[in-house]
């Protein structure tokens, strides 16, 4: 079995402690990490790879994202969530949309999301099925669910259908190294009270994460209190539908009330600091979130509502608007944020064990990031340099389940060029169809 030992890095295990080893290593036996050194540590017939420069740190986990979506990129910018949905992408996913339309966009998201050190994702869209074969052939971890919805979507026609095709993915899927399935309920605003009933008892059959979209917009809330006589997060739980599998993505319009029954049921908070501010759907008070002990992880949302898929933008994003809407400075320091953007995802999503930080017993998901550049020098607190300055090109090596899937800003595991060249030929037909 294949050993790597990784050395003369700076490592940042992301562990209880939040510790730093200057001058560290990490021992990597397969696909999982065996130990996590101050010291250089010597292994006979392991490959050495020297980090001189670099930080080792667990690659990010992208607690909420829509792959797909890249393909809408810049297609309908400065609109509001529901003008944005309902004129534009849902008409553009409905015609767009294809098995193999969803391939080509998917892959190049992956080239984008390893690029920018992202080694777990969180998806939910249509078509799951071949974002995952996507996903498992890039050599990324991912988990996906079908984006169950009360209308007709590109993948199916009935909110059953949907159900059918989330039963099937969690069948095909089980157990996977790479791939987790999971089910997925749009939002409340679209799914009726039995559509959510069904996806909480095919979650609960095949105890799987339930992701869901709550409290994006005040109109999402002030609607929901109209039709239901209760907010988003309290008509989850007086349906059942919070616990510590369920995945709450955005979470901007959350109140006391709401934030205490989340965090009573153990449900994770997935916030999207971008693509919430580009909607102008508010800015959720995540600082308040975490001091009432929510787990709250990081997520990009899609491409075509943020626009990007870089989670080093992403942490950023979420510690500066923290102090802003506090007015603290203090309010989301730099591990807290980093920590949102690792091991709080793989909490949220049942990875905890797995994945997010590097720690013994987990699998080998982690960056070499070059701190040693004139965008990040002089760094006197890794931290602080990794969310406050770093980019995702100081981002020069990635490993998932022990696999180099880049070296040295190499893609090892998707054709770059061949992505590029078939998304451009898709955008193309996109850009000259009358809309």
């Amino acid at each position: 079995m294949k050993e790597t030992v990784i050395y003369n890095a700076t490592v940042i295990p992301v562990n209880g402690d939040m510790d730093v080893f200057p001058g560290g290593s990490v021992h990597i036996k397969g696909n999982t990490i065996q130990e996590v050194s101050p010291v250089r540590l010597e292994r006979e017939g392991a490959e050495y790879v020297d980090a001189q420069g670099m930080v080792v740190m667990p690659g990010f986990v992208n607690a909420h994202t829509h792959l797909p979506m890249v393909l809408l990129r810049g297609y309908a910018d400065d609109l509001s969530l529901r003008e944005w949905l309902n004129d534009h992408i849902f008409p553009a996913e409905a015609r767009w949309m294809t098995p193999e339309n969803v391939a080509v966009a998917s892959r190049f998201a992956l080239v984008e999301m390893i690029k920018s050190g992202t080694t777990c994702f969180n998806d939910m869209y249509f078509f799951e099925e071949v974002i995952a074969r996507e996903a498992k052939r890039a050599g990324v971890r991912c988990v996906v669910g079908e984006s169950v919805i009360d209308f007709p979507t590109p993948s199916f026609r009935t909110a059953d259908e949907g159900i059918a095709r989330t039963e099937s993915i969690l069948r095909e899927w089980k157990g996977d190294s790479l791939v987790t399935p999971s089910v997925c309920a749009h939002s409340p605003y679209t799914c009726s009270r039995d559509t959510l009933l069904k996806a909480k008892q095919l979650a609960e059959t095949y105890a799987a994460t339930l992701q869901i979209h709550l409290s994006e917009t005040v109109a999402e809330v002030d609607d929901l209190l109209a039709r239901a006589g209760k907010r988003p997060a309290e008509w989850l739980y007086s349906l059942g539908l919070l616990d510590s599998r369920t995945v709450c993505a955005h979470g901007v319009w959350l109140d006391a009330k709401e934030v205490g029954l989340i965090g009573l049921c153990g449900s994770s908070v997935a916030h999207c600091p971008k693509s919430n501010l580009k909607l102008a759907s508010g800015v959720a008070d995540v600082a308040t979130y975490l001091g009432r002990g929510l787990n709250v992880a990081l997520g990009t949302d899609g491409a075509a509502s943020n626009n990007a898929l870089d989670m080093v933008e992403e942490m950023r994003f979420a510690a500066l608007l923290a102090k802003v809407r506090t007015h603290d400075p203090a309010a989301l320091n730099a591990r807290q944020a980093l920590r949102m953007a690792t091991l709080n995802g793989a909490w949220a999503l049942g990875l905890g064990d797995v994945t997010g930080s590097l720690e013994p017993g987990k699998r080998a998901d982690l960056l070499l990031v070059h701190l040693d550049a004139s965008n990040t020098l002089p760094v006197y607190d890794p931290y602080s340099a990794i969310v406050y300055a770093m980019n995702s090109k100081n981002i020069r090596s990635v490993m998932i389940d022990g696999r180099w899937v880049m070296r040295d800003r190499q893609l090892l595991t998707i054709d770059k060029d061949e992505a590029t060249a078939s998304l451009l030929r898709l955008s193309s037909q996109v850009r000259s169809a009358p809309r």
